[in-house]
């Protein structure tokens, strides 16, 4: 008679459970033991691979345990800051106005880099008057708003000659300087309806009174128009020269922010800079305006918004800013 083997002996420690767990660690009939996971050294980070969770991710005790893991996060990739560049857009910048408040889609953002005034840059005056007269025709309502403006603040300027006659120096002047500020104004105003224009924008008409730097706008207008005033005291040329080196400097204020000597010694180094260029732009500008002035006048509506168009065209191009199609 065979004898029958003798069962082993019970081992309590291997069938029981183990703790807190719902047996997953426990080793059915004729299967391999699940591997027990080894305890952390107090102080030590639990690994992914230490304690699996029923999802493959780590999971650890207590209330308010992280259910995903401790891991370390890599942290983000650090931002590349470019250089400040020598002329570049403050203030109330392109792009800066919601279509709600101006019209003007903030979601044209552009990116300049400025170069530094004083670098020669090639300029098409044909293709800055060209781009003028497209963008007019392209949104003609607001630009015949803004320049009729003009025509109003000359009416307005007769109208009280003729009504008040003035016959003493001190009110003339007050009156004269009190109109020339309003047109210093609807310049700066112009030029930032151009500034949109080049920035792919089109402007409301609410959109070309957004500046926020009329002080510096109107010392600014107020020098130049002196300097040249008293140039063309001096045989006219000198006028002509000052009135020609400050052709851009209430691109500098509107655009820029820059103050009335910086943005005046902005333009006449752009202008020197740029000399052949910016001479056939002027050119072409007083050949346009004095069109549009034999056109009894009228023709000044048009004349005057692709005369300013062009030159921020131009404005734009010679400091290596973007120019939008």
């Amino acid at each position: 008679m065979t004898d029958t083997p003798s069962h082993a002996p019970r081992d309590p420690a291997r069938e029981a459970p183990p703790q807190g767990g719902g047996g997953q660690y426990a080793a059915g009939q004729g299967q391999p033991e699940a591997a027990q996971p080894h305890p952390a050294e107090p102080g030590t980070p639990h690994a992914r691979h230490e304690m699996a969770g029923g999802a493959g991710y780590p999971q650890f005790d207590g209330p308010g345990a992280a259910q995903y893991g401790n891991e370390p996060v890599e942290p983000p990739p650090p931002i590349a800051y470019s250089p400040q560049p020598t002329y570049g857009p403050r203030g109330t910048g392109p792009g800066t106005l919601s279509p709600d408040d101006s019209g003007v889609d903030s979601g044209h953002q552009h990116t300049y880099g400025y170069q530094t005034v004083g670098q020669p840059v090639d300029l098409d005056v044909g293709n800055a008057i060209s781009y003028g007269l497209e963008k007019f025709r392209a949104n003609p309502a607001p630009w015949l708003g803004i320049t009729a403006m003009g025509i109003v603040i000359y009416l307005v300027f007769w109208l009280l000659v003729r009504i008040f006659a003035p016959n003493s120096f001190l009110p003339v002047v007050l009156l004269f300087l009190a109109v020339m500020a309003a047109v210093w104004l609807l310049q700066a105003a112009m030029v930032r309806g151009a500034l949109y224009e080049t920035d792919g924008n089109k402007p409301a008409f609410g959109s070309y009174f957004r500046f926020v730097n009329a002080g510096n706008v109107l010392l600014t207008a107020m020098l130049a128009f002196l300097g040249t005033w008293i140039g063309l005291a001096f045989c006219v040329i000198p006028g002509l020269i000052v009135g020609y080196l400050c052709m851009f400097a209430l691109h500098f204020v509107v655009d820029q922010d820059q103050g009335p000597f910086s943005a005046i010694k902005s333009s006449a180094v752009l202008v020197v800079s740029n000399l052949g260029q910016t001479l056939l732009l002027a050119l072409a500008v007083a050949v346009i305006t004095l069109v549009g002035t034999l056109l009894c006048g009228l023709g000044l509506l048009v004349a005057g918004p692709v005369s300013v168009i062009a030159v921020t065209f131009a404005y734009r191009g010679l400091t290596g800013g973007v120019v939008a199609p």
